[in-house]
């Protein structure tokens, strides 16, 4: 009986023992095949991240940060305003697909000029000056909102590469030209479109800057007319290069000026960006053109420089020469002829110099010296040389609002031996949206 219970015991025991053998090799195979499960779903989940848009509302990109912007505008672009939707793989990623910013603000200008009136608030060119007429003498207080800003800028990635567009406008003067009044006309500033076809070309289309205009060039400043030696915008169509510290340009742009050939104005650029906040510029542009009859050609060259003063202060200079063109189109003064008394180009310099730095955090200070000659008789009364000067201290105590206070001193010498000159002080105040 005993030998029987043995038996029985170790029979069980060893049941037992295989049983235990076969759990423990099924559960092995649970376990892999869990594994294998989680591999599956992490790839999957990988997938979907990355082929899944997601869409993203931010503030900020307000600025002019997708191309070239005009320095003495700085005061009219703030990065921090601006409302961004972008589509984006996945929201941990910090490039998106697509971005669409609208930015823009609401600004007003008050000047008070001394003894005569100098137009606008927002704009003080020199040949406002009166030389010799009494109906424009005495003080004068002027207010507009003309600036104000709004705009719309996308980027878009593609399969030929990335696409970037800008459409801007601002207020301009009404149907009589009167600038000083609440009703106003919308302008056109900007409205371009951009194809970087790789990361070193890009072909632009439509109206943008003036393709050798100073763009890096002057300070800040509160008066929208900025410096003497400055530039506007055309329709175009540019070819762009860059490739680090390196740019270059070339474009051909709609006539300035009526001809029989009709042949639209080329231009480039060419700058370097030194390290240390240095920079380089030198721009060209040619024009057809026929004044009084003659087949002539407008030409004009530039060149610019910025330093960076021990990362105190920036020093900016400029200089312009031409025939024809540097008068008519980067000099900011209508009242320059484009043709000199026989009916040829107009030769003529222009220069800047300015000095700008930072007082705090918060707060700049700019000047800025500017300087037009016309080398030649011009048909008519006009300017033959104009001087205008700028000092101005830019704060912005949040990033929603920048203030401004300016004084501008002009001074112009007509042909005849006239000169006049005159005194504005200005404020302004920029509220970014």
């Amino acid at each position: 009986m005993s030998d029987m219970l043995d038996k029985v015991v170790l029979a069980a025991t060893a049941l037992a023992a295989t049983t235990t053998v076969a759990t423990a090799d099924e559960l092995s195979i649970l376990k892999a095949r869990l594994a294998a499960l989680q591999s599956q779903l992490d790839t999957i989940h990988t997938t979907t991240a990355i082929t899944s848009p997601d869409l993203r509302n931010v503030r900020g990109h307000g600025g002019n940060t997708w191309g070239l912007s005009a320095v003495r505008d700085a005061a009219n672009v703030g990065d921090a305003g601006g409302f961004t939707i972008a589509i984006t793989p996945t929201a941990d990623l910090p490039a998106p697909v697509a971005e669409v910013t609208v930015y823009g603000y609401a600004a007003g200008h008050i000047a008070y000029d001394f003894d005569q009136n100098h137009g606008t608030a927002s704009s003080f060119k020199a040949n406002t000056l009166s030389t010799g007429n009494a109906a424009d003498n005495g003080d004068h207080v002027s207010l507009t909102h003309r600036r104000s800003r709004v705009g719309i800028k996308s980027k878009i990635k593609t399969g030929i590469g990335r696409v970037r567009t800008r459409l801007e406008i601002d207020a301009n003067a009404d149907a009589e030209g009167n600038t000083d009044t609440g009703s106003t006309n919308i302008r056109l500033r900007h409205a371009v479109g951009h194809w970087d076809m790789t990361s070193d070309w890009t072909l632009s289309v439509g109206q943008w800057w003036f393709t050798a205009a100073l763009l890096p060039i002057s300070v800040s400043t509160v008066d929208a007319a900025g410096a003497l030696l400055t530039h506007s915008r055309r329709p175009q169509v540019r070819l762009s290069y860059s490739d680090g510290p390196l740019s270059w340009a070339v474009a051909i742009e709609s006539p300035s000026f009526e001809s029989e050939t009709n042949l639209p104005n080329i231009a480039t650029y060419i700058q370097y960006d030194i390290a240390g906040g240095h920079e380089l510029i030198v721009t060209a542009e040619v024009a057809d053109f026929e004044p009084a009859g003659n087949d002539e050609i407008g030409w004009a060259i530039q060149v610019g420089t910025n330093v960076n003063i021990a990362d105190i202060a920036i020093l900016t200079a400029g200089f312009g020469y031409g025939e024809g063109l540097l008068t008519r189109k980067f000099v900011f003064e209508e009242s320059f002829d484009n043709v000199d008394a026989d009916g040829d180009p107009l030769e003529a310099l222009a220069f800047l110099v300015g000095l700008s730095f930072a007082l705090s955090e918060t707060t700049d200070f700019n000047t800025q010296l500017s300087y037009v000659e016309a080398l030649a008789d011009q048909n008519g009364n006009e300017e033959e040389q104009v001087y205008k000067l700028h000092a101005n201290i830019m704060w912005r105590p949040v990033k929603q609002i920048r203030m401004g206070w300016e004084v501008v001193w002009a001074r112009k010498q007509l042909e005849d031996g006239q000169d006049e000159d005159g005194l504005r002080a200005s404020f302004a105040t920029w509220f970014f949206f």
